[in-house]
């Protein structure tokens, strides 16, 4: 596309561009100033995006962009896979991990400026239970925070309800291991993040020598439970020096087995997906990102 792309799918989340309306319209404007023709469906329901992008043809479409957060993104990515459509994104979401991983940024501007000037780039994707993973899927301290967050909560704060489940999960000190499978090597831990990508949460470095653009697992394995022990840990996340404390394991693979306990929550990029037992794969170009021109 030398001129860049000109015929759009937008799916939005009206509930995400109500909270961030500004920047959605001033995204969307920066799309029409360049002649660019919108059609723009919106989300009702879990599932709608999904269907929406498989739907897609790339008769009538050059690009389709995600305008929500990250659960919008997700869906969406799940229902690209296997076209032909590349996603562009507008991040309007309260981390908006795959824009920050991909050096996109919050700005949804910026990202309207991406999909019109930006190249086409293939990267992998997570696969597990059925479910195509942006970044990561983890389980362990992080899941069962997920458990606690208060949808109306969230709403209303944003970034802030998941701090106040991570907090409530603190207190509740759960001590159990789980048993991670590895290329066929098991090993236990307090919690797990298997990763594809070198950002957690879109802001810390956890995974230095990932890269979303190959297909390889990046196994972290956080070795002690108990209270401290979290409190240790998130820190070390937010001064990005996690993966430097000696009770912390990276172990690369291109298959992981969440093993046990039976029942165990886990997570993706922010959503619950699952529960234990579940098998964690990579896919290799698995569909196509706009990303900065100059990356």
């Amino acid at each position: 596309m030398p001129d860049g792309p000109k015929r759009l799918l937008v799916i939005r989340n009206p509930t995400a561009g109500q909270r961030h309306g500004g920047a959605y319209a001033g995204a969307i404007r920066v799309l029409e100033e360049a002649g660019c023709r919108l059609t723009v469906a919106e989300t009702t329901a879990r599932g709608d995006a999904i269907r929406i992008a498989r739907e897609a043809d790339s008769a009538d479409f050059d690009v389709v962009v995600a305008a929500g957060g990250d659960g919008t993104i997700n869906e969406v990515v799940n229902g690209l896979v296997g076209g032909a459509l590349p996603l562009g994104l507008i991040p309007l979401g309260t981390s908006n991990v795959l824009a920050h991983e991909v050096g996109i940024g919050p700005d949804p501007r910026r990202a309207a400026g991406i999909i019109l000037a930006g190249r086409r780039q293939p990267i992998a994707l997570v696969h597990a239970g059925g479910h195509y993973c942006c970044l990561m899927a983890s389980a362990g301290y992080d899941a069962r925070a997920i458990t606690r967050v208060r949808p109306g909560l969230k709403r209303l704060t944003g970034e802030a309800a998941y701090y106040v489940a991570g907090f409530e999960e603190m207190l509740a000190g759960t001590k159990r291991l789980l048993t991670v499978e590895v290329d066929g090597v098991s090993y236990e831990a307090a919690s797990v993040i298997v990763a594809n990508a070198r950002l957690y949460g879109g802001k810390y470095l956890i995974a230095p020598e990932a890269d979303i653009r190959e297909p390889l697992l990046h196994t972290i394995l956080l070795q002690r439970p108990g209270r401290w022990n979290i409190v240790r840990y998130g820190i070390a996340v937010m001064r990005e020096r996690l993966h430097l404390l000696p009770d912390v394991r990276i172990v690369k693979g291109t298959i992981v087995r969440l093993a046990a306990p039976a029942g165990e929550p886990w997570q993706s990029d922010g959503d619950l997906i699952g529960e234990f037992p579940v098998t964690v794969t990579v896919e290799a170009d698995a569909i196509e990102l706009m990303v900065p021109a100059d990356d």
